[in-house]
């Protein structure tokens, strides 16, 4: 087989393989969840922040799939693992105000998912938004079974089970 031959068909392979496999966008470094019912926030770091990876893909969810639903308040860090904030404030010392992206986590319902959505990704801090300013989140949507298990092992409440 020549070379010009394999080169061909490596590069076909290759094509196969990204058509296939879902390229998956790079996730926040750190999640803090915080306020009601948590006694104190929780940070999500690690190989559970990768299960986050779609917190950026545009949401589809409305204001009627929220309306008298309480939530946890969620602050997202985009910076290193040495440096979530970019600020070089240590992990132990981030602050909601300190995040790049902020969200909000909706329990499950009876018949509604988990959600998570989120503002739009800003490489610097971001205000946290006010308990009336739903409209500004605009990513997310429902938690995969793989996100959701990452919060139940750390104690977040995600509802009951659907």
């Amino acid at each position: 087989m020549s070379r010009s031959v394999r080169t061909l068909a490596a590069a076909a392979v290759a094509l196969l393989v990204l058509h296939v496999q879902p390229l998956h966008a790079i996730g926040p470094t750190v999640l803090m969840f915080y306020g009601d019912p948590l006694k104190k926030p929780v940070l999500v770091t690690g190989a559970d922040a990768g299960v986050f990876a779609d917190v950026l893909r545009p949401t589809t969810v409305t204001a009627k799939d929220t309306t008298g639903r309480s939530y946890i308040s969620v602050a997202l860090f985009w910076g290193s693992a040495a440096d979530p904030a970019a600020n070089g404030v240590p992990l132990a010392q981030l602050t909601p105000q300190m995040a790049w992206q902020h969200g909000r986590l909706y329990a499950a319902t009876a018949s509604q998912p988990a959600l998570l959505v989120t503002t739009a990704f800003l490489k610097q801090a971001q205000a946290v938004p006010g308990q009336n300013e739903g409209g500004v989140f605009v990513s997310g949507g429902p938690l995969q079974p793989n996100a959701l298990a990452v919060l139940q092992r750390l104690g977040i409440p995600t509802g009951p089970a659907r």
